[in-house]
């Protein structure tokens, strides 16, 4: 396999482009009275509506942010009320964090323009490509995840 030379077009470079241009048009679609957060909000939410009640640290694993960051934004998100954080019973030390329902609202209106969103993208992309796109970048996900 030929080594890319141009960094526009190095998968590391072009995936952290596009995932920053969705997140902009995502919160762009939404506008600031549904989503006023920043875009690694929408990660956290993501993770939470998969694994409601994960612990802080498993949070900033999962969505590769450093703690600081994470906790920026689950200050931010509880300020909101998105998000409650409650200590573990089993590790005092931990904080399990919780939707509240104003966040599990949050994830009809997300997926909703979320939908709108990839139509808007989808213009000249084939099923078929994009579902090899989306199969290729989780086995990616997972395999750098796993190596961490």
């Amino acid at each position: 396999m030929k080594i890319q030379t141009n960094p526009a077009l190095h998968l590391g470079f072009l995936t952290n482009r596009v995932g920053r241009l969705l997140s902009i048009h995502l919160k762009n679609r939404m506008g600031k009275e549904e989503f006023d957060m920043p875009g690694h909000c929408l990660g956290i939410l993501a993770e939470l509506w998969e694994q409601d009640g994960i612990i802080q640290q498993d949070l900033a694993i999962s969505i590769v942010k450093d703690k600081a960051t994470i906790a920026r934004a689950l200050e931010l998100m509880e300020k909101k009320n998105i998000i409650v954080r409650i200590k573990d019973e089993k590790d005092k030390r931990n904080k399990k964090i919780f939707l509240t329902y104003k966040g599990n609202e949050l994830q009809n209106k997300v997926m909703f323009h979320a939908g709108g969103m990839l139509k808007d993208v989808n213009t000249d992309i084939s099923k078929e490509e994009m579902k090899n796109c989306l199969q290729t970048l989780d086995k990616i996900y997972n395999q750098l995840k796993n190596k961490l």
